[in-house]
């Protein structure tokens, strides 16, 4: 049984955890719609989409799985 000191000490990791990837996840749709005019310019020749709108999509996949590994390594 985990005393009440030990269980406030996890949740206020777990919470300032929390805040870390959500400042991480809101940078990083900033950064990646700051550059999105600039990017719409270049064509993805297979798919005929604007770049600008293609790699936001893929990036955000690949950032949110990667978010993912990590919360579940520093929780475990």
């Amino acid at each position: 049984m985990l005393t009440a000191v030990t269980q406030w000490t996890h949740w206020t990791r777990f919470k300032n955890l929390m805040l870390v990837m959500f400042g991480a996840w809101l940078g990083f749709f900033f950064v990646t719609h700051a550059f999105m005019k600039t990017l719409n310019k270049i064509v993805v020749p297979v798919l005929d989409l604007p770049l600008g709108s293609y790699m936001p999509v893929q990036a955000a996949m690949i950032v949110f799985t990667v978010m993912l590994f990590w919360f579940a390594r520093v929780t475990r």
